[in-house]
């Protein structure tokens, strides 16, 4: 019977393949790149009118996302205040709140609260510090004409008056106009104060000039089309501002391009082709043909804002001859590549045959073999250096073992051993003390998220002196020390670790106190002795742990902190003698007593290691 003709199997080299797919690649660049130069002039426009739609989203994105969150940040400490769960003459939790917030709000000069008889207390940034001041409000004039309009909105809309940004104010201090965001506070239908925040000119222009992409391209902000509201200029420029003209005019800014944006108009047309929405126009001036692209914002204040950009006209022409050049590199980058391909296939192609040489003759346990040689390439260098130094260790085992034996174990594969052994460890557990009465209260992803802050807490502490968490059983947390590596001051360790979970639990509760929210109190339970360590478990579920006595008297100790922890403490560690005489504490801590502990027929002596308020 004749046998079926056997077509050979196309297995083309690294450089070939390299070679043919890099030149395909810059093939189809090249064929992309006419088309660009074909569309030429009308793309470059699509791209700018891309771009400058980009530009002038992002420059009200920007505004948007300063000022916003100003607002946002105001109305929850307004809420705080109306609920009662902050009281306007409790002044220090009031000064806490008010700097916090003000804290998280770099963009924001000013915070505060201003009373029915102008007291006010309030936090201003100051040489990037922050100040707090209380008092009566002497540095801004129109301030009791601000507070009248406040308590109006409050009586005129009693369900829920609403924040605002009003008109700009003028500080005498600073020598510049504030942009101002006020809300009243209406507790019980009375009006008890107004909440105000204030961002300055100069804030507000570099906001701006970290949008800038180059020099010539300039970012503004005009209210009511002939105030400069935010530009460069405003930041280290001395202009001659009062009270009754808190800003620059067009006419007065230090920028001859922005004070002609109306007055210098020629081509509106081909700049709104540049542009998809909004507003855009080109001006003549210094000799040049300026681009002007800006958008309008309606929510901050009774003027609109002009949130806009302008740039050189001649852009266009220089994406035009960038495109140009770009077609006549592609066409020589196609003709290197396919070169520097070749040669990278090459390069690449012979290390890889000596590797896969090499590892058959590992896998065949032939270790009688000469070294791979270096090579250029560092991560093939590095795999035949690996290939090298696995030759050298097999070699070496394969003085010890039977070769046949391991050539059947790489065959057929091993299964894991468990190896188990007796060591003198410490075991620390932790408890959350009325945790699970508190859980009720809350959801699930605030029961989630309050776990995973304490948890975070302890483990570090734990880690920072070498212990390891063996598992985290509902709230409670079981740590070792002396497990995988021997430790003769496992003792000493542990101690640490509860005492610096003891201290963190401590600044936690404070903080906690500070923002509202109920603290947390624990009992821990400390024992050293000898266990059972190893691989515990079943085929597939195995877990590297610690059994024994010594786990079963720490975690007893630590249910025994309920019997001698008082309603005021927050935090208790009971050590048993051997962890105290292990840990060699000088002055010893103050003893309990002799305990009875269940699953132990004698009294063993438990020590009070950490108590905290």
């Amino acid at each position: 019977m004749q046998k079926p003709l056997r077509v050979p199997q196309l297995r083309p080299s690294i450089s070939s393949v390299l070679t043919l797919g890099v030149g395909l690649l810059m093939l189809l660049a090249g064929i992309a790149f006419g088309f660009a130069m074909l569309s030429g002039r009308l793309n470059t426009v699509d791209l700018l009118r891309d771009r400058n739609d980009r530009i002038v989203s992002q420059l009200v994105e920007r505004t948007e996302l300063q000022l916003d969150p100003v607002q946002q940040h105001v109305e929850a400490l307004r809420d705080r205040l109306e609920s009662g769960r902050l009281g306007t003459n409790d002044i220090g939790r009031l000064t806490d709140y008010i700097v916090a917030t003000l804290d998280g709000l770099p963009q924001v000069d000013a915070l505060g609260l201003l009373r029915p008889n102008l007291a006010a207390t309030r936090a201003e940034r100051r040489d990037g510090h922050i100040v707090v001041r209380h008092g009566i409000l002497s540095d801004l004039p129109n301030a009791g004409a601000l507070l009248d309009e406040q308590k109006r909105q409050a009586l005129a809309n009693a369900m829920k008056p609403s924040s605002h940004w009003g008109q700009m104010l003028w500080s005498s201090e600073l020598q510049q106009p504030l942009i101002n965001l006020s809300t009243p506070v209406v507790r019980d239908g009375t009006f008890i104060g107004g909440l105000g925040a204030v961002v300055s000119l100069g804030t507000l222009s570099r906001l701006l000039e970290q949008g800038s992409v180059d020099g010539q391209s300039v970012s503004f902000i005009l209210y009511d089309n002939r105030f400069v509201l935010a530009h460069p200029t405003l930041i280290n420029h001395q202009y001659h501002l009062s009270a009754e003209q808190p800003m620059p005019t067009l006419d007065e800014i230090d920028d001859p391009i922005l004070s002609r944006i109306w007055t210098g108009r020629t081509d509106v047309r081909m700049a709104r082709a540049m542009l998809s929405v909004g507003g855009a126009h080109i001006v003549e001036a210094e000799g040049k043909r300026w681009i002007f692209v800006y958008r309008e914002l309606h929510q901050y204040g009774n003027k609109p804002w002009l949130v806009g950009r302008y740039f050189p006209f001649d852009q266009i022409d220089t994406e035009v001859e960038r495109l140009q050049w770009a077609a006549v590199v592609g066409g020589v980058s196609l003709v290197l590549s396919l070169l520097i391909a070749w040669r990278l296939g090459y390069l690449i192609r012979r290390p890889l045959l000596d590797i896969s040489a090499a590892a058959n003759r590992l896998r065949n346990l032939d270790f009688d073999t000469p070294p791979l040689g270096r090579t250029r390439l560092r991560e093939l260098d590095d795999a035949s250096q690996a290939i090298n130094s696995a030759n050298a260790a097999l070699r070496w085992f394969g003085n010890y073992v039977p070769r046949k034996l391991v050539n059947r174990l790489v065959r057929e594969g091993e299964d894991a051993v468990n190896v188990s052994k007796h060591r003198d460890v410490t075991v620390v557990f932790t408890d959350l003390v009325g945790f699970t009465a508190m859980s009720e209260r809350l959801t699930a992803q605030e029961t989630a998220d309050l776990l995973n802050e304490h948890f975070a807490l302890v483990t570090a502490c734990i880690e920072a002196e070498g212990g390891i968490v063996d598992k985290f059983i509902g709230d409670a947390v079981m740590a070792m020390w002396g497990a995988i590596k021997r430790d003769e001051d496992h003792a000493v360790h542990a101690c640490a670790a509860v005492r610096a979970i003891g201290m963190a639990m401590a600044a936690d509760n404070a903080r906690r106190l500070m923002l509202g929210k109920p603290i947390l109190r624990m009992r821990v339970g400390i024992h050293s002795g000898p266990v059972v360590i190893g691989n515990i478990g079943a085929p597939g579920r195995i877990n590297f742990t610690v059994v024994g006595d010594t786990v079963n008297t720490a975690q007893r100790l630590e249910q025994l902190g309920h019997d001698h922890m008082n309603d005021i403490d927050q935090f208790i560690a009971l050590a048993s003698a051997e962890t105290v005489e292990a840990a060699r504490l000088d002055p010893p801590p103050p003893p309990v007593g002799l305990l009875h502990v269940k699953g132990r027929v004698a009294p063993i002596e438990v020590y009070r290691l950490v108590r905290r308020p």
